[in-house]
């Protein structure tokens, strides 16, 4: 196995955990209200329901920003090996 192959796979891994927080990410969102105007008739399930959403987001923002970067990281580590690739063979020619 070269470099290149085990970096691309590195990469599709990083980049498919990337897509799966963004897609757990955008439910969790969904559900979030902006504001959120409670009465004394309403039941305080629904105050309850809105702190656990914005702590779960809170909770995988931090591992949504890391895994990003390393996927961003990666397409350029994956890329720039191409082309060291790609100009060494160039020259043997």
């Amino acid at each position: 196995m070269n470099t290149l192959t085990v970096m691309i796979a590195l990469w599709a891994v990083a980049v498919i955990a990337f897509i799966v927080l963004s897609i757990y990410r955008a439910q969790l969102t969904q559900q979030e209200t902006e504001q959120l105007f409670l009465n004394e008739s309403e039941p305080s399930f629904i105050h309850q329901e809105q702190d656990e959403i914005v702590r779960r987001v809170s909770m995988i923002q931090p591992i949504y920003r890391g895994v990003g970067g390393a996927a961003a990281l990666l397409t350029f580590l994956v890329i720039g090996t191409w082309v060291a690739q790609t100009l060494s063979k160039a020259q043997l020619l």
